[in-house]
């Protein structure tokens, strides 16, 4: 999609827009989601998570979408993580009862859980929503950006850690257009879909995290937070995602000149999750690949992911996915294939 063409549509009056929006003088106020309907409510109390399912269908790992104007979002969470990029004007946010002020080209990357109100956008903010699920951030995602500390710890810890404090990093306006063009660019991809959209959209959001990245270290006013080591951690789940089948916690320590003991500590202080945990993980995500796409049976696909105990293996899948392995192939089967 030109690139003109997705300027003029953002600022067009969207579907969402017309039904929910307010005015510039009278802007309307959403504190809370009753079903699927935004609505508002005094009497409201406590944080509203908003849940995955009301922004992403079952196949779509980022969303796109612009934040619609003329409306005063109360304080809400989200189960997924947030970038909010502002294209022209301004964002105002509360984020964790701070009052952030996002200027044009500033993008604002929120953990999950993280609390924050937005203020009604007038009509020339335009502000550009990227909503990531925490699965897509899987091990070899995570290896490409090992490198860089700043968002290999963000985001392992919004996917595995069980936090009380939630986290968000504010990302200045670079130097050059690079940013904006990659976000126009995946948006497009979005709207417009066609052959290998979801893979230009993947290599769109690795240039997006690149040139965030090397937005944030030419800040001179930004101090970087206390990190682990990231690269010790990536190469751990690098080594889980390629030997899921047959790795031990010996085989897995022995790999890292660890004792099994003190791997066990390391995983599960920076990840919040225990080996067998994560080993469980990541052997029910490739089943579920196996799912959707091969005929194999239930019971040739617990084999070839590694569990030799059928029953363990239903057990260990629905406590994760909250259905049976022949129920999420139904499901699967009967959705029809978006972006």
């Amino acid at each position: 999609m030109e690139t003109t063409i997705i300027e003029k549509q953002l600022r067009e009056m969207s579907d969402y827009e017309k039904k929910y929006s307010g005015t510039a003088e009278h802007p309307k106020h959403y504190s809370h989601l009753e079903g699927s309907e935004l609505t508002f409510s005094q009497e409201v109390q406590g944080l509203d998570i908003v849940p995955v399912d009301y922004f992403f269908k079952p196949d779509q790992n980022v969303v796109f979408l612009k934040h619609p104007r003329f409306i005063k979002f109360t304080e809400h969470r989200h189960s997924f993580i947030e970038m909010n990029y502002v294209y022209s004007g301004t964002c105002t946010q509360y984020i964790n009862g701070k009052e952030v002020i996002l200027k044009e080209g500033d993008l604002c990357l929120l953990d999950t859980n993280v609390m924050h109100g937005i203020e009604s956008a007038s009509e020339n903010d335009i502000i550009i929503n990227i909503m990531i699920r925490t699965s897509y951030f899987d091990s070899a995602l995570l290896q490409r950006l090992s490198g860089n500390d700043l968002l290999t710890d963000f985001f392992v810890n919004a996917i595995y850690q069980q936090k009380k404090d939630s986290r968000y990093i504010i990302f200045p306006k670079g130097q050059n257009n690079r940013l904006k063009e990659f976000i126009l660019q995946a948006l497009g991809e979005f709207k417009q879909t066609q052959l290998c959209s979801n893979e230009a959209i993947n290599s769109y959001m690795l240039l997006i995290f690149t040139e965030l990245l090397r937005s944030y270290n030419s800040s001179s006013n930004l101090k970087e937070e206390p990190t682990f080591k990231k690269a010790v951690i990536s190469d751990i789940l690098s080594y889980m995602e390629q030997n899921y089948q047959t790795m031990t916690l010996e085989t897995t320590a022995d790999r890292f000149h660890f004792h099994p003991n003190h791997l066990t500590r390391l995983l599960k202080t920076n990840l919040g999750k225990t080996f067998i945990e994560l080993s469980h993980q990541l052997k029910i995500k490739n089943a579920c690949t196996l799912i959707e796409n091969t005929d194999l049976t239930i019971d040739q696909i617990a084999n070839k992911v590694g569990y030799t105990n059928i029953t363990f293996f239903y057990k260990s899948f629905k406590k994760i996915h909250g259905v049976t392995p022949a129920e999420y192939r139904k499901k699967n089967s009967e959705s029809p294939t978006h972006l």
